[in-house]
């Protein structure tokens, strides 16, 4: 197993969560808002400190992140490990993944510490809960513990490994209950739902308040979030942000974002029109041409086989008089006539006569 001091994020939502929840307030806030048990109001943000490693497999790291929390709760030491699972699709092996980072998290504790110490038989391991955070539009389908994910384990008790994770599946977070929370963490929730930037920013509107009460140092924390998931209006948005760093500014600073987007939309709108209607006035063009090349040449074939066929008839009736001409001539002249009698009666000329004469001869 290799591990980086920080692993790369592959989509946007990736790097934004990972610098929210480096935040030791905000990952506090995320565990009294969804840990689901009590252990979890004890844990204060002075409690915790983040472990700057990563255990995501070499398989894995173009599809996620981690996170590593340690935490003091009632005199002992506690890590968190938060997988954000941000991919489209449901890992079913989720749970030997997560058992995997685990052990790696236990054997880099075991390897920095002291031979004297792993030899106390007091010495013991320190407990991990297992996080994940998953915002696929699919629901979460995976095994929750361990143990449903190894075959005939229905035939033994406890004496089989098992093992639950927590899990934040997003998408399905009802929204009311964030609403209801009126913290940081779940106004990210909230604002995740949005598949826009313009809906995403009314959204903030609405909870402007939340941000209003934010610290300095969380309101610059969700400027930074803000930039990262609309990444193609960071540059006019960015200008934008920049401008408010005191939270009570919060709802100035969201509806000067709202009117940037509606305009910057409603400019590409317009853009989109008038290309579409050049593109379609040259394509109009074109089609017409090529119909009329068509049809001109369709006419002017029709056109010239009438006069080819004109002109032929025309020819042969003339020439079929001349050849009836040249016959009648050299009978006339079979029978003695003269050369001029005998063009006279044939209507041919007399040197043509007289060139037939000499073919009798």
């Amino acid at each position: 197993m290799e591990w980086d001091n920080e692993s790369s994020a592959h989509h946007p939502y990736d790097k934004a969560y990972k610098l929210l929840l480096s935040s030791r307030e905000l990952f506090a806030e995320l565990l009294h808002s969804f840990g689901g048990r009590r252990w979890t109001e004890e844990i204060l943000p002075q409690d915790l400190t983040r472990v700057d490693k990563s255990y995501i497999l070499s398989d894995y790291r173009e599809k996620e992140a981690d996170l590593v929390y340690r935490a003091r709760l009632r005199g002992q030491n506690v890590y968190f490990y938060i997988l954000l699972e941000l991919q489209s699709k449901v890992d079913f092996q989720m749970p030997h993944r997560l058992l995997t980072y685990m052990t790696e998290i236990w054997r880099d504790l075991l390897r920095n510490t002291k031979q004297s110490e792993k030899k106390r038989k007091s010495h013991r391991l320190p407990a991990i809960v297992p996080i994940i955070l998953y915002n696929g539009s699919a629901p979460w389908t995976a095994a929750r513990s361990f143990r449903e994910t190894l075959d005939g384990q229905e035939h033994f008790g406890a004496e089989l490994l098992d093992f639950r994770y927590i899990l934040l599946d997003v998408k399905r977070l009802d929204e009311w209950q964030l609403e209801e929370m009126e913290n940081l963490i779940g106004l990210v929730f909230l604002a995740e739902k949005q598949q826009d930037s313009i809906r995403l920013a009314e959204r903030l509107m609405k909870s402007s308040r939340v941000l209003k009460e934010l610290s300095p140092e969380l309101f610059q924390l969700f400027k930074s979030w803000f930039k990262i998931v609309n990444p193609k209006e960071t540059e006019v948005i960015g200008p934008v942000l920049d401008k408010f760093n005191d939270p009570k500014g919060a709802e100035e600073m969201i509806s000067n974002v709202t009117k940037v987007l509606r305009d910057g939309y409603n400019e590409m709108r317009r853009k989109g029109l008038e290309e579409g209607r050049i593109e379609g006035l040259e394509q109009g063009l074109e089609r017409g041409l090529e119909q009329g090349l068509e049809q001109g040449l369709e006419q002017g074939l029709e056109q010239g086989l009438e006069q080819g066929l004109e002109q032929g008839l025309e020819q042969g009736l003339e020439q079929g008089r001349i050849e009836t001409r040249r016959e009648i001539a050299l009978k006339l002249l079979a029978e003695g006539m003269e050369t001029r009698q005998a063009a006279r009666i044939s209507g041919l000329a007399e040197e043509e006569v007289e060139r037939l004469s000499s073919l009798l001869g």
